[in-house]
């Protein structure tokens, strides 16, 4: 018994020995991925099958766990049963060590291929197919293990729509390919005017050479739509994509064009009911998924996918005079060209607001510069009207002095009349002295013509009426008004005009009314003191370009605190007075170019200073009166 055991020992050893590395090894080796096997139909760069594997690739997370190979199919020969199985065997030697865990169909060529128990490579690998259409499926017996997405590709849908955008469309023109792949589809258009029930005329225009479908196109009658599904190869054996044929129809079209394929809107069709491919690739992406993660074939049954739905190009619309009304609700409009309101909506407010804004603010201004305007026209007439009063109860106060001056000249009158009536008695006639009596008599009647004249110039319009003036005349004939009141009130007045003052500029009779104002004001100033303490000091000098007149009093003066205020309208510090004189000088002063300034005098009173432009010019006396 122990003789038998222990070669049985050491086989058991032996075999144990054997197997470690082996479990080791399957411990220790990665999990390997997943593999896809996608079998096209398609010839690479066609727009729809790039447009499905984009979908299909973005559904599934490759990388380590899962591999997707591709491998493409001759749709030219693959009526040959001999290349079929050829390329069965082509494919079974090259993934004999790599089976796939599910096989992709894309198209129907490539379902057709791997449906065929002859020709399919991997039996019993689940498939799942994509970029078939429903028509295709009904009623046909698939192998078990196989499911897809069965797509209905909306072309009557396309034309209720292209009526629905258009509805005095009369005729629908009828395009299609010429190869074995694009003749499904043309019968599915030539059966939606069938199935429309609308009187409408279909023009066939299938299978044609691109150049004569051109020219057709461009002879198209008017109230006429295109729809097109599918043209993969011409009349002459060309083959086109979608990307190539579309514009070429567009182009010498006359008409608008409709077609049910996402991807092609853009090209210049109007769009349709569509179908996107790329959303189509994402559902069959997640079914084959799905399959991997039933672990077996035959569990998931064939999904059947509606269009995404209504896609429009809204350049195209605007092109054939598409109204929004007509547009179906939940549309989706791409291209579409934003008009220049909703494009600049922002920068157009802003505009308009700040147009609105600066048309207010230039509205405001206007308002106030007119109302400005009045403001000063009536402000310069109450001006004048208060400079007019102003000189007449200035003359008021001087009424009997100017009775003076005129009393004098008329006595002067009547004694020489009275002389001349006494010479001319026939006892003492004597010629000479008559005539000499009435040339006195001429010349105080002038005399009190001149005073006439003052007396209706102070009370009159004040009226600009700028000459070369002599300040010292201007000074003398303002003193020889209120010569009578200064010397009633005993007013020693001291005239200080320096020699060779050059002329100024100005109306004679409002300087006048300045320099006669500035010395009432002082007379008025001085009323409370004794009469040998009452002087007023004229002076006039040249000053820089101008010509400074100043006249000072020996009065109390002007707190420096009010000295500011002075020529304010309206301010006084007499009782009773209206606070207008001082205020009215500067404004003459200013009309002059010229100003007038307040300041202590040397003895204590005040000083008020008129400073004016002069012209450069020495000044001319008049002659005197002879």
């Amino acid at each position: 018994m122990d003789e038998l055991s222990r070669p049985r020992g050491r086989l058991l050893a032996l075999l144990v020995a054997t197997a470690l590395p082996v479990l080791a090894l399957a411990v220790d080796a990665p999990a390997r991925p997943r593999r896809i096997l996608s079998i096209d139909a398609f010839e690479a760069g066609l727009p729809m099958y790039a447009e499905f594997l984009v979908g299909f690739r973005t559904a599934l997370p490759l990388g380590t766990e899962l591999a997707l190979s591709s491998e493409r199919l001759d749709r030219l020969r693959l009526s040959d049963l001999t290349y079929r199985e050829d390329f069965r065997a082509w494919l079974q030697a090259k993934y004999a060590t790599a089976l796939p865990d599910v096989i992709l169909a894309s198209g129907p060529e490539a379902l057709d291929f791997l449906a065929d128990p002859r020709t399919t490579p991997f039996p019993g690998v689940p498939v799942v197919f994509g970029i078939a259409r429903e028509e295709a499926l009904v009623g046909r017996r698939l192998p078990a293990g196989f499911t897809g997405l069965a797509e209905h590709l909306a072309v009557r849908e396309t034309l209720e729509l292209a009526l629905t955008l258009l509805p005095d469309t009369e005729h629908v023109a009828l395009v299609g390919g010429a190869s074995e792949q694009d003749r499904p589809y043309n019968e599915l258009v030539r059966r939606a005017v069938v199935e429309l029930g609308r009187p409408v005329e279909a023009i066939e225009l299938f299978g044609l050479p691109m150049e004569q479908l051109q020219g057709r196109l461009r002879a198209l009658p008017a109230r006429t739509v295109i729809l097109a599904a599918s043209m993969q190869r011409d009349g002459a054996g060309r083959q086109w994509t979608g990307l190539q044929s579309v514009p070429a129809i567009v182009s010498a079209s006359s008409a608008p064009l409709f077609t049910p394929w996402a991807h092609l809107v853009g090209l210049g069709t109007v769009g349709g009911v569509v179908t996107d491919a790329q959303e189509s690739g994402a559902a069959v992406g997640r079914m084959v998924l799905r399959v991997l993660a039933a672990k077996g074939p035959g569990t998931l049954p064939i999904e059947h996918r509606t269009p995404t739905g209504v896609r429009l190009d809204g350049r195209q619309l605007a092109r054939w005079g598409v109204p929004d009304a007509r547009v179906p609700a939940g549309a989706e409009i791409l291209f579409r060209e934003p008009s220049v309101w909703v494009r600049y909506r922002t920068s157009i407010l802003l505009a308009l607001a700040g147009f609105l804004l600066q048309s207010v603010l230039v509205a405001l201004l206007l308002f106030e510069r007119r109302r400005r305007w009045h403001a000063e026209a009536k402000a310069r007439a109450n001006l004048a009207a208060v400079a007019r009063m102003n000189r007449a109860s200035a003359l008021g106060q001087l009424v009997a002095s100017l009775a003076h001056e005129i009393n004098s000249p008329l006595a002067a009158v009547l004694s020489n009349a009275e002389a001349a009536q006494r010479l001319m008695a026939p006892s003492a006639r004597n010629d000479a002295e008559v005539r000499a009596s009435l040339e006195d008599i001429v010349s105080d009647v002038r005399r009190a013509s001149d005073v006439i004249v003052r007396i209706r110039g102070m009370l009159g319009e004040a009226t600009w009426a700028p000459t070369a003036l002599d300040v010292e005349e201007v000074i003398r004939d303002a003193l020889h008004i209120v010569k009578a009141e200064l010397r009633d009130r005993g007013i020693a007045v001291e005239v200080d005009v320096a020699p060779g003052l050059p002329a100024v500029t100005g109306d004679k009779v409002q300087l006048v009314q300045v320099i006669l104002n500035l010395v009432i004001n002082a007379v008025e100033a001085m009323s409370g003191l004794p009469e040998p303490d009452r002087h007023v000091r004229v002076a006039a000098r040249a000053e820089g370009k101008g010509v400074a007149i100043r006249v000072e009093d020996s009065g109390p003066g002007v707190p420096a605190e009010l000295a500011e205020r002075v020529f304010e309208p309206f301010f006084t510090t007499k009782h009773g007075g209206l606070g207008m004189g001082l205020a009215i000088i500067r404004s003459i002063a200013e009309a002059h170019e010229g100003t007038i300034s307040l300041a202590p005098a040397a003895g204590g009173g005040a000083a008020f200073e008129l400073v004016l432009p002069a012209t450069g010019e020495p000044a001319r006396r008049p002659a005197a009166a002879g």
